[in-house]
């Protein structure tokens, strides 16, 4: 059996936040709402990241996503977006800043309909990290084809 797998065409979340100063404080997390309306179906979470690499100093985002479903369920985990490969920034210029995009969660799957909250934190030991323009948040209903 082969597993074939993209991006597919339903996006149930696209938001994206600035930093005032290009700095993200590690306790106060950004908050996006999206609605999921089909619990059948699995979803890629990713987070992209605007820096600015004149004062961003490290290879990679690390962050903590904590996810509320309507019905109380909490789920929490670790991602990063990787921002430098052996030392060269990935991704494209835009605007003056570095964005690149990270996969936090492939073939997730939401355990019930309706608004899911997201809390998404900057996950160093900075208390204000410098260099960081923006994130932005896309939930997309994962592609999944099966060849017998």
């Amino acid at each position: 059996m082969l597993l074939f797998a993209a991006c597919g065409g339903k996006t149930i979340a696209d938001e994206q936040h600035h930093f005032d100063g290009n700095r993200w404080n590690r306790f106060m997390p950004e908050q996006f709402d999206f609605n999921v309306g089909n619990i059948e179906n699995y979803y890629n979470i990713d987070i992209t990241a605007a820096v600015d690499t004149s004062r961003y100093r490290y290879s990679e985002l690390p962050v903590m996503l904590i996810l509320k479903a309507p019905g109380g369920e909490e789920r929490q985990f670790y991602g990063a977006v990787v921002l430098k490969d052996k030392g060269r920034w990935r991704g494209e210029m835009s605007d003056g800043y570095r964005t690149a995009t990270g996969r936090i969660r492939s073939y997730f799957s939401f355990n019930a309909k309706g608004t899911h909250h997201l809390d998404v934190s900057q996950a160093t030991s900075q208390y204000d990290l410098e260099g960081v323009h923006s994130i932005t948040l896309t939930v997309t209903k994962a592609k999944v084809d099966y060849d017998l």
